[in-house]
């Protein structure tokens, strides 16, 4: 039966967004921490590129297991408004652009021409040892993990009480899980301005799943700005 979008509606049932909330605080802060105390203690350590890989790989391994009905689901709304997610996907990237051109000039004025965002850094140090490795993870696993988590469980669970908190909640929760890390490891809370670049990033991902209501719209739109950033940053 062909799936007609015709406003928001939370696909997600009721158990997997338990889940969903549960897995959550695991994925932005437990996980980390323990991958970085494993890392630590084992004789020889885990370079980043294998702490990205077991990272991501626990959270996809949730996503497939977990939230499998709702993907499925979101693949028929897909393909049933395809030339309307098209035009919506493309909308999203502009906004996604012109929002990144006004917030990268006000970072500048912030912290001048020094800037230099740590998650970026990071990534590219990655890439110039396992390229393959960083590429595959940012390009085909985290958007499908971190689009699950932030818009689909943040933003779809509040969407439907109160829209502008949606927004907020989602769009906050996803600019701190970039920086928040490097603020701890190096005892620097000045890190977290760089959190204001992925405001631009977070909305249109999530104005992208309010229209289309359907999450694969922003997983291939978080590819889209991956490859972008990974061109860019290499």
């Amino acid at each position: 039966m062909k799936v007609i979008v015709t406003g928001f509606v939370n696909t997600m049932s009721k158990p997997q967004r338990a889940a969903g909330w549960i897995y959550l605080p695991m994925h932005i802060a437990i996980i980390p921490l323990l991958l970085g105390m494993l890392a630590f203690y084992i004789p020889n350590g885990m370079d980043d590129a294998a702490v990205n890989i077991i990272y991501y790989g626990i959270g996809l391994a949730f996503c497939l297991i977990a939230m499998w009905r709702y993907l499925r689901g979101a693949f028929d709304i897909l393909l049933d408004n395809l030339a309307k997610n098209i035009v919506i996907f493309t909308f999203a990237y502009c906004i996604q652009i012109m929002l990144g051109f006004i917030v990268s000039a006000v970072l500048m004025l912030i912290v001048g021409d020094n800037a230099a965002n740590p998650n970026e850094e990071m990534v590219a140090e990655i890439a110039n040892s396992s390229y393959r490795a960083i590429l595959g993870v940012s390009v085909f696993i985290a958007p499908v993990v971190e689009e699950i988590l932030f818009r689909g469980i943040v933003f779809g669970g509040i969407r439907q009480r109160n829209r502008t908190w949606a927004y907020v909640t989602s769009i906050a929760l996803f600019a701190f899980y970039h920086v928040w890390q490097y603020a701890f490891a190096y005892h620097d809370a000045a890190m977290l301005i760089y959190a204001i670049q992925y405001v631009p990033a977070a909305y249109a991902l999530a104005w992208s799943y309010e229209k289309t209501n359907c999450i694969w719209i922003p997983v291939f739109l978080h590819m889209l700005m991956n490859i972008v950033a990974m061109a860019v940053i290499l």
